[in-house]
């Protein structure tokens, strides 16, 4: 099918999609009726797709057609009868390129499905699975395993106002009005932020602006339920655009106690699909709320690189836990600056790692504070951590005290509040706790802290090589959780050298190329085509282009011809075809979506190879283009 990615978050993916003669600008909400035309900003977009019924029906089936100015599509779909019992069943064609489905489906089943032609798929039981919460998310979860990002998905009489940014988050790419009009029918007032209630309150105190509130209509009319739903609809849609449509989704928890439910089950099952759509970078700051923002998948990443990739530098001796700030990189904050000022000036000061306590990313060493998520984050902080909070601190903790790379171990934590790192610290050589008084910041803590570092710091051997070398580790350790450590100890393989300034570095090699740029607001590494060579190309995220498609500008989906399933948005990745590097860039696409969509922006090209006049066209040179700085290429 034609799909065009131009946005997405969770498993929602939105953009122009096709389905037979119909123009879809996915999420879409098929209209079951005309609704108000007040010009009030709640009619219908001009390309609005309409759900209407069409007359008489064989016994247990249902006509419909789904209309779009001149054009439209008929459908002959099987009524869901959840309360009779039937076995696997098999997919039905109810329309030119339209299949229905009752969840769950044979194995056999989803081999047929995947070799007719298919744009739209209906999940005709999704209301019955919808109340039941796991299953509805199982099957959303078998659906786009088996079939992918393509074709688009229908689940039929589910949505209500509440509930739209939870099913186009799973991943529903079509819902409907008919749920709403029916509740309305029987005189229940939707809300989006509260549910369903009473219509008395909101009209008697004009909370609700919609012209049927305004003007005294019934409800069961339908016309404040066509109106929220579609002003609901468009917050969904600016979420999706905005990258904010899980804390939308967080927002409504709240209105029915089913999608908290889904929520946690679409955490649990769905984690992997979840995660390959989040991007490794990030802007703003994202409030982390709720008990179920603990689940985001760019914050499960970080935890399980961390455990994964992530090892201390080398010359890191004495290990210093810190309390996170509400200030975003911990370092600008009041409370951190006053802890690094107390210790200035002391002896072998490089080697102390300071490493900040933090919920909901466990531990966060002071190198990879602007990694995202941990530069983009916020918390509401009470002083008490949960079990689920207190398993990230600790696990990560022992992770890192695995190494037995440290002399000694600084707690300047409050004793009563961290006291339940007493057993992943206690018995190890060293320990010190030093916060004193009722403040980490506090004069006599801070006299505390630096009397300790100073004793611990004291017997240990200047670092060698100096403070450039501690800084060389620090960007290694980043491109570890980056990159993986392999690629990392090849991308900083001996010589290399660092030129730049705090926010922003060059790893230079000894002839002296550019290898890869560091910038704290990205907090990761772009590559350079020298640096790309370097990396393990077994552990290095790849796009392979077609041979046919010329290297002009930057990768679209139709050209690529395979893509690492690794990659995420926001990922350096190589570019190569016929087995070699041709450029590097950044990923616009997660890998799974730039073969799993027909069109779409895949590789922002940063650096491409460069044909040496007179040589062959396979024969390319390998090298950077624009301006090493900027990283900007000079196709644009």
């Amino acid at each position: 099918m034609t799909r065009r990615a131009e946005r997405w978050e969770g498993l929602a993916i939105g953009g122009p999609a096709e389905v037979g003669p119909l123009r879809l600008n996915a999420p879409t909400l098929l209209e079951s009726r005309s609704g108000p035309e007040a010009g009030d900003g709640s009619d219908p977009p001009s390309r609005s797709v309409r759900l209407v019924a069409r007359g008489e029906a064989a016994a247990g089936r249902r006509r419909l057609a789904l209309l779009q100015g001149s054009e439209s599509i008929e459908l002959d779909i099987a009524v869901d009868q959840p309360e009779i019992a039937r076995g696997l069943g098999r997919p039905q064609e109810v329309g030119p390129r339209v299949q229905s489905i009752h969840w769950p489906i044979a194995d056999g089943a989803w081999e047929e499905l995947r070799k007719v032609s298919t744009d739209l798929v209906v999940l005709a039981n999704a209301r019955s699975l919808f109340a039941e919460g796991e299953p509805f998310v199982r099957a959303v979860q078998e659906l786009r395993g088996r079939l992918g990002a393509s074709p688009l998905l229908w689940a039929p009489r589910v949505a209500l106002p509440h509930r739209l940014a939870m099913l186009v988050y799973l991943g529903v790419d079509v819902v409907d009005s008919t749920e709403a009009l029916w509740r309305s029918a029987e005189g229940e007032f939707l809300t989006a932020d509260l549910g369903v209630g009473r219509p008395e309150p909101s009209r008697s105190e004009g909370a609700c602006p919609c012209p049927s509130c305004q003007g005294g209509t019934d409800v069961a009319d339908g016309g404040h339920a066509t109106w929220v739903l579609r002003a609901e609809f468009r917050r969904v849609r600016a979420a999706l655009a905005e990258g904010r449509l899980r804390e939308l989704v967080e927002a409504r928890l709240g209105s029915e106690p089913l999608l908290a439910e889904m929520l946690r089950y679409a955490d649990r099952d769905l984690a992997d699909l979840l995660e390959a759509r989040a991007p490794v970078t990030g802007d703003g700051v994202r409030a982390y709320t709720l008990r179920e923002s603990l689940s985001r998948p760019e914050a499960r990443r970080f935890r399980a690189r961390f455990l994964e990739r992530y090892s201390p530098p080398p010359s890191k001796s004495v290990l210093l836990l810190v309390p996170c700030s509400r200030t975003k990189p911990y370092r600008n904050s009041p409370s951190h600056r006053r802890i690094l000022r107390a210790l200035d000036g002391l002896p072998n000061r490089p080697r102390l790692h300071v490493v900040s306590v933090t919920s909901p990313l466990g531990l966060v060493p002071q190198e990879l504070e602007d990694v995202p998520p941990a530069r983009h984050y916020d918390i509401p902080v009470t002083g008490r951590w949960d079990e689920e909070e207190r398993g990230f601190v600790t696990v990560a903790l022992t992770h890192l005290l695995r190494h037995e790379s440290y002399s000694s171990l600084l707690v300047h934590l409050d004793p009563e509040e961290y006291g339940f790192l007493r057993p992943a610290v206690e018995g190890r050589a060293g320990l010190t706790w030093t916060m004193t008084g009722d403040r980490t910041t506090s004069a006599p803590a801070l006299d505390e802290l630096r009397r300790a570092a100073e004793i611990a710091l004291a017997p240990l051997p200047a670092v060698e090589g100096g403070p450039l070398s501690v800084v060389r580790e620090e960007l290694q350790a980043i491109a570890a959780l980056q990159f993986g450590e392999s690629s990392a100890r090849a991308l900083f393989s001996p010589p290399v050298r660092l030129h730049g300034r705090p926010w922003f570095q060059r790893v230079v090699d000894g002839a002296g190329k550019d290898l890869a740029t560091w910038r704290e607001e990205r907090g990761l590494f772009h590559l350079t085509l020298p640096g790309g060579e370097r990396l393990n190309r077994e552990a290095t995220l790849e796009v392979e282009i077609r041979p046919e498609v010329p290297l002009g500008g930057d990768v679209f989906a139709p050209g690529v011809g395979r893509a690492d399933p690794r990659i995420r948005t926001g990922d350096a990745v190589r570019v190569v075809r016929a087995g070699a590097l041709v450029a590097v860039g950044e990923a616009a696409l997660p890998g799974p979506l730039m073969t799993g969509v027909s069109h779409g922006l895949a590789v922002r090209l940063r650096h491409r190879g460069v044909s040496r006049a007179g040589a062959a066209a396979t024969d390319t040179a390998l090298e950077s283009e624009g301006d090493p700085t900027t990283g900007r290429s000079s196709s644009g």
